[in-house]
């Protein structure tokens, strides 16, 4: 049964849309749309470049840490060489203790020997001077002045010890000067080599100090560096999540005015341009899952190819659909041209919430933040060459959070969903 209307006159049309203006102003949390539009815009731009910073701050992350790993790698190197180095420090330090040692004894032969000299060389002078004054006689005399041949035996045999002692008085200061020299020989060559053995000690301790010390020092450097990275880009990564955070809530705000403007301007039926999904016979669906172009003007599936998504040939400008109702969030990815966008589904779909469209045109592009509907068109296949490709088509898949390509691993998915959404 046809239901009759009363006609709506422009005074009731005014009334009406006045009172969605008041609503708009005075709802909590809702500004004016020209606003709104332009801090999802900003918030978006903030985002990309908050993106494009952490990103960065990834490498330089990764950068400082490759350097502290390299200065640790060289630290554990060094200490693989202090055992080693340390052994003959040890060696060396034995050696010079024990010549310490020998040093200390030689000094006190050597004070041994000046004293026994000493002596020796005293008992010599006396010797000398009593056989000065004495007048010693020699065997001429003594054979004149001895009274019997006894006592010429007597005389000569003790003439004789005395001669046999003074030679042997001269031998042991001659033998003790010997001793004296050389063990004088022996302390110097031994202080020379204590000497040295302390200078390379020395020597190798130091280098291995220094080359420890400035080791040290890097890895401290490159430590800071790769904190004080580690937390710009924590700061960054929170940043981004604060403007997300804010973009959503503008997002949420949005549709639901876009929600309240479409009950109070269409009470029977949708207005241009709202985010009511097209009709079956503009797009098939199948599970909540709308296909992506109109059915006529898409390649059959028999031509469909896997990629990293889904490849699907159409002629330019043809019309893209949302595959569910989401947010646009992104534009221009990857080699899939400037306009390609992609949207984050309010429910993920098998597990995944990102879509892009590879290789859009600029025909009837929606402004990132925009909600759409499932099956409302939010783009278009890109006329002629769109990225890196050979012609007009649509690739479709699913993606991450920020707008790349999850991969092949998740094209199965995407294409048995495009065929029973085709065939719905």
């Amino acid at each position: 049964m046809r239901s009759h209307r009363r006609p709506i006159t422009p005074a009731v049309t005014a009334t009406v849309a006045g009172l969605l203006l008041l609503t708009l102003v005075v709802w909590p949390g809702s500004p004016a749309p020209p606003a709104r539009a332009a801090g999802v815009g900003s918030l978006q731009q903030q985002i990309d470049a908050g993106r494009g910073t952490i990103s960065e701050l990834s490498i330089a992350v990764q950068s400082a840490s490759n350097r502290l790993a390299q200065l640790e790698s060289s630290i554990a190197v060094l200490e693989r060489r202090i055992d080693p180095i340390q052994a003959d420090l040890d060696a060396k330090r034995s050696e010079l203790i024990k010549i310490r040692d020998e040093l200390s004894a030689a000094r006190i032969r050597l004070a041994r020997l000046e004293v026994f000299e000493g002596h020796a060389e005293a008992l010599l002078a006396r010797q000398l001077v009593s056989s000065y004054e004495s007048d010693r006689p020699d065997i001429v005399s003594v054979v004149l002045n001895a009274t019997g041949f006894q006592d010429l035996l007597e005389r000569l045999a003790f003439a004789q010890r005395i001669q046999k002692q003074d030679v042997r008085i001269i031998r042991a200061v001659r033998a003790a000067r010997r001793a004296v020299a050389a063990q004088a020989t022996r302390l110097g060559s031994l202080e020379v080599r204590q000497q040295a053995i302390t200078a390379e000690v020395l020597q190798e301790r130091n280098a291995l100090a220094r080359t420890r010390l400035s080791l040290e020092r890097q890895r401290l450097a490159a430590a800071q560096s790769r904190d004080a990275k580690a937390a710009q880009l924590t700061g960054a990564r929170a940043h981004v999540a604060s403007l997300q955070h804010q973009l959503s809530q503008i997002e949420a705000a949005q549709a639901a005015a876009a929600a309240r403007a479409a009950q109070s301007t269409t009470p029977s039926g949708s207005a241009p341009g709202s985010s009511t999904p097209v009709s079956s016979t503009s797009a098939a669906s199948a599970g909540g899952f709308v296909f992506p172009l109109p059915k006529d003007a898409a390649s059959p599936p028999s031509s469909w190819s896997p990629d990293d998504g889904v490849d699907i040939a159409a002629v330019g400008d043809t019309p893209e659909y949302a595959v569910c109702s989401g947010t646009i969030v992104l534009h221009g990815i990857g080699g899939f041209g400037p306009w390609a966008p992609v949207l984050h589904c309010d429910s993920p779909i098998d597990g995944y919430s990102y879509v892009y469209y590879g290789h859009a045109g600029p025909e009837n592009q929606l402004p990132v933040g925009t909600h759409v509907g499932a099956g409302q068109v939010m783009s278009s296949i890109g006329p002629g060459i769109v990225g890196i490709s050979t012609g007009p088509h649509l690739e479709i898949g699913f993606a991450d959070s920020s707008g790349g390509p999850i991969g092949p691993s998740s094209a199965g998915t995407m294409m048995s969903l495009l065929h029973a959404a085709y065939g719905g």
